[in-house]
């Protein structure tokens, strides 16, 4: 290559940084994407990548002044730009040219560092014998060297990723999680095919609500293929290949949307139509190629704008710590120093004591044993039998000559008061330093609390995002519609990035819900006086750190009785139940999975998907889900869910042996309780089944409702302290109970931790409300086992059912038919309660229950009918010939329990 002229260029310190950490990502980029080249399935991607590294790199090192590095990496561009393909052969070529490339450009990268320039890049090419390899590959496999046109036909119009990059900011993480849970799934040993196709339900309408539809078409088609294989359709192993190819082309659209691939729309009507020729009996149409995938590619994180007062805040904050550990340092060093002169005084100590005991508690180590005068304190030092120096009986005789008052004795217990007394006024002057010491440490340890606090907020605050962020699609997605008009407040809430795509997803289904089963025609709506367009409102607030979004409309509501319908048919619950349930309760039954209402499958309704997904997704941050519902009123429907994972302070209660906690900001008083308690009170001690303690307290907790905010009081036996928290959600085994907030970690008073409940006002209330209370233990044994009477004329059913019931406990007896079991029960045969089918030869259900209620002995035995006969009219029939309960096969075995150990009379349960 021409070598350019080297002129040094000098930049600010700063621009020079920015320069280098940008480009060795690019030449970082550069290796690994050589590497990529050597694998047939990451090649075509891997060229994508060099080329577009080397374009990158190209204009950076233009615009910070280093042409020779630009000039290299514009080779780089150049040999990438416009090969369709690399065959086999030109990888080893193509890599020694990038190699050395990449090798002269750290070159450069190293120099520049250095303050020297980049120095002759060109040269350096050029004794690696680059320009050779470039010719080599060039004369191997040939094609036209020129820049790209960028008015070339074949230019494309920008990717969908850049053309909306707000929304591609939460949906291509969505999306490319959503393939990945996927492809996990159906590589599985045993795929779970409800999860998968609530994952490819989510994929098809986040992707139409954006408005990406290739992607949206092959989830629909995936969607399709799954239903059709759970239920039974065709072979699971018949539909994987399909779903595997499906997901090829997901991930080809994605790679499409993102600028990676050309278009990829005839390869999605290509799958949709083999998926159709194989739900049809046919072979499937074309096979679909595999697309090729970026293993490489690292995993995409979300990414949030944080306005730079507010990191110059949290630098602030990082500064302050960086002092405030300085000064711990010193008070560590200054404890360091006092240990030693502990250490020091207990030498001392142990010195004075240890020649105490040698002297009198040990006297026959010492000659004679006696007691000497001060001065001849020393004499018992020496062996009995050594002789002394004549100089020492010299200066023995001239101390005698001394008389009392003329020299002061000290005997050994003067010696050792003396060095008590000394000993003492160290340790009050260690102690006095140890002291001011534990003070300074108080006082930082405070300052510390009050800086790492401050820091939290700042964080969690900077991961925040305005809720518009995550209704920007929803105006997108009502105004490719004419069916409705959709009004959105409170858009100005903030919640936490990483619940952004997941509260997005809840909202979609919520309005698609909305749209699909409370849309009404003009002329039904003009009826009862409303609008001619179905009225949408989507309503953000925040409180007491959670986030309430509320999705209201005014069309037909629930269909109450549709729904009773739908969950008998499905096995969920049971007609008896069911007769019993209120309008609120049977609204609940839109969260059971599989379930609903719509008349037709559609692209946006009728396979069951929807509300079982906005509660599990609303669960999994730690939130909690309300519907509300008037039929030929309207539907509203409110998330709660917390506004970010919290670091937050709780009070923490004594209930019992139990401590749980309530959130600080919630809390409106405490009092303690005398006499009766306040009307509406919720007795923790009466929920969690623990005794009460003598005196209790009562603490007044902020409640907020929908008709305005409340008070709650709630009876404690003692409050504990206040805490500094990590909530977190509850988890799926303890997710249901709707008065958790979460749970956290607190530690007892030796610093062992335990689990704490934190409690939700609001699930308290609705708690108390519906009568919770924790079943007294049973002190008594169950007086008798419950015999049952199965008839059905399948002997699987039989079989299967008759072991369930056998695994609750009872008792069990079959018969093959009506006749044979009314025999039995004519000929005396116990049984405390009869399940029956209704299809049978000889004598069916119908027979067999007025037969039943026609005998004297067996009126008041309990006769359920359990069918795949689920329609109104088989149902209405039973239970006017006097069946205690009707049930669709097949029922759920929690459901067959707990109706049957509901039936049977007093005294009669399981074993």
């Amino acid at each position: 290559m021409t070598s350019v002229p080297y002129n040094p260029v000098t930049l600010d310190a700063d621009l020079t940084a920015t320069y280098l950490q940008d480009a060795r990502s690019v030449t970082a980029g550069l290796e690994d994407a050589t590497v990529d080249l050597w694998m047939p399935t990451t090649r075509l991607q891997a060229m994508e990548t060099l080329w577009v590294l080397g374009h990158r790199l190209q204009g950076t090192a233009g615009l910070y002044g280093y042409p020779q590095t630009a000039a290299l990496a514009g080779l780089l561009e150049r040999l990438m730009e416009g090969r369709a393909s690399l065959p086999e052969t030109a990888v080893p070529q193509i890599t020694e040219v990038l190699e050395r490339a990449v090798s002269c450009m750290n070159m450069a990268l190293d120099r520049i560092e250095r303050g020297e320039g980049e120095g002759d890049v060109g040269l350096m090419f050029a004794h690696k014998d680059g320009p050779q390899h470039v010719t080599a590959l060039l004369k191997a496999h040939p094609f036209e060297l020129k820049a790209r046109d960028a008015l070339s036909d074949l230019r494309e119009e920008q990717p969908f990723a850049v053309i909306n990059a707000p929304i591609w900011e939460d949906f291509g993480p969505e999306a490319a999680e959503l393939t990945a849970a996927l492809r996990q799934g159906l590589d599985s040993d045993t795929p779970d095919l409800t999860a998968l196709f609530r994952a490819a339900h989510t994929l098809k309408g986040s992707s139409a609500m954006v408005g990406l539809q290739d992607l949206a078409d092959t989830g629909h088609a995936l969607e399709d293929l799954m239903s059709s294989a759970r239920e039974d359709g065709i072979p699971l192993d018949r539909a994987l290949p399909l779903l595997e190819d499906g997901l090829n082309v997901a991930e080809a659209v994605l790679a499409h949307a993102e600028g990676r691939l050309g278009s990829q729309t005839d390869r999605v009507q290509t799958y949709r139509a083999s998926v159709a020729a194989l739900l049809g009996g046919q072979a499937p149409a074309l096979p679909v190629t595999a697309a090729p995938t970026d293993t490489a590619r690292s995993e995409t994180r979300l990414s949030v704008r944080v306005d730079s007062a507010r990191l110059d805040g949290m630098l602030d904050d990082v500064a302050g710590l960086v002092a405030s550990r300085a000064r711990l340092n010193g008070l560590f060093l200054r404890q360091q120093a006092l240990s030693g002169s502990l250490d020091a005084a207990h030498e001392r100590v142990q010195r004075t004591v240890r020649d105490f005991e040698e002297r009198y508690l040990n006297p026959h180590l010492t000659p004679g044993g006696s007691m000497g005068t001060g001065t001849g304190a020393g004499a018992g030092m020496g062996s009995a039998g050594t002789a002394r120096p004549a100089g020492d009986l010299q200066l023995q005789d001239r101390l005698a000559d001394f008389g009392a008052l003329e020299l002061d004795t000290y005997d050994d217990l003067n010696i050792l008061a003396r060095a008590v007394t000394e000993l003492s006024a160290d340790l009050t002057e260690i102690r006095a330093q140890t002291a001011q010491g534990i003070s300074a440490l108080g006082d930082e340890l405070t300052s510390l609390e009050k800086l790492t606090r401050q820091l939290r907020v700042e964080l969690s605050r900077a991961r925040l995002l305005p809720v518009s962020r995550v209704t920007a699609p929803l105006h997108r997605w009502a105004g490719r519609r004419d069916d409705l008009t959709l009004t959105i407040h409170g858009e100005d809430s903030l919640i936490d990035a990483q619940h952004a795509g997941p509260l997005g997803e809840a909202l979609l289904h919520l309005l698609t819900n909305a749209a699909v089963h409370g849309g009404q025609t003009p002329a039904e709506r003009e009826a009862h006086g409303k609008p001619g367009r179905l009225q949408v409102s989507v309503s953000a607030r925040v409180a007491d750190g959670h986030l309430s979004v509320t999705v209201q409309d005014d069309g037909r509501g629930l269909n109450f009785e549709a729904l009773r319908q739908r969950a008998l048919q499905s096995g969920h619950a049971s007609a008896g139940e069911l007769a019993t349930y209120t309008d609120d309760q049977t609204a609940q039954l839109v969260f059971l999975p599989g379930l609903s209402t719509a008349g037709q499958v559609t692209q946006e309704a009728g396979r069951g998907v929807g509300m079982d997904a906005v509660r599990d997704a609303i669960a999994r941050m730690g939130g909690r889900v309300n519907l509300r519902s008037q039929p030929g009123q309207g539907t509203a429907i409110t998330l709660h869910v917390p506004v970010a994972q919290q670091i937050t302070d709780v009070l923490v209660m004594r209930v019992g042996t139990q401590r749980m906690a309530i959130l600080a900001s919630q809390m409106q008083g405490m009092s303690v309780l005398e006499g009766e308690a306040p009307a509406g009170s919720v007795d923790l001690n009466d929920l969690w089944g623990e005794a009460p303690a003598s005196v209790r307290y009562v603490a007044r907790v902020a409640l907020a409702g929908e008709n305005g905010a409340g008070t709650l009081h709630l009876l404690v036996d003692e409050f504990l302290s206040l805490e500094e928290i990590v909530l977190r959600p509850a988890g799926t085994l303890l997710g249901s109970l709707g008065y958790l907030s979460g749970m956290t970690t607190l530690n007892d008073a030796a610093g062992r931790a335990f689990p704490a409940a934190i409690l939700d006002p609001a699930g308290l209330a609705q708690a108390s409300a519906r009568g919770v209370r924790r079943a007294e233990r049973r002190t008594a044994a169950p007086t008798d086992t419950a015999h049952i009477l199965l008839v059905d004329d399948s002997l699987s059913v039989r079989r299967h059912v008759g072991r369930s019931l056998e695994r609750f406990g009872f008792t069990v007896t079959t018969a093959s038919d009506g006749q044979e079991a009314l025999e039995r029960l004519l000929a005396g045969e116990r049984a405390d309660l009869l399940l029956s089918d209704l299809e049978m030869p000889r004598m069916n259900g119908f027979e067999l229950l007025r037969a039943v209620r026609s005998s004297p002995a067996h009126t008041g035995l309990p006769v359920v009918i359990m069918t795949t006969r689920a329609g109104e009219k088989h149902q209405q029939l039973a239970m006017e010939l006097g069946a205690s309960d009707y049930l669709a096969k097949p029922a759920e075995e929690r459901l067959l329990q707990r109706r049957l150990t509901a039936l049977l009379p007093a005294g009669k349960v399981g074993a």
